[in-house]
């Protein structure tokens, strides 16, 4: 499943489990995060750790991540 994200911020927790509402139904997600300046630690956090460690099963791929967001995302990630 191709998720575009469109918004240049993603802050928090919130705005993260209203992305991944009903993904769970798919085996792999693709997040494409071109336009996307900044995400919090909330965000990432329910993402790729807790999100992520709930189904071992999905794999998650970002793709177009700037430096930044990529940063965010394995500071999270361990």
């Amino acid at each position: 499943m191709l998720v575009k994200l469109l918004r240049q911020d993603y802050i928090s927790r919130s705005e993260a489990k209203r992305l991944l509402h009903n993904l769970d139904k798919f085996s792999e997600i693709e997040l494409d995060m071109r336009d996307v300046r900044n995400v919090g630690h909330g965000f990432a956090d329910e993402v790729f750790r807790v999100f992520a460690t709930a189904h071992p099963d999905i794999l998650i791929r970002c793709v177009n991540a700037s430096d930044a967001v990529t940063a965010m995302i394995k500071h999270v990630s361990g």
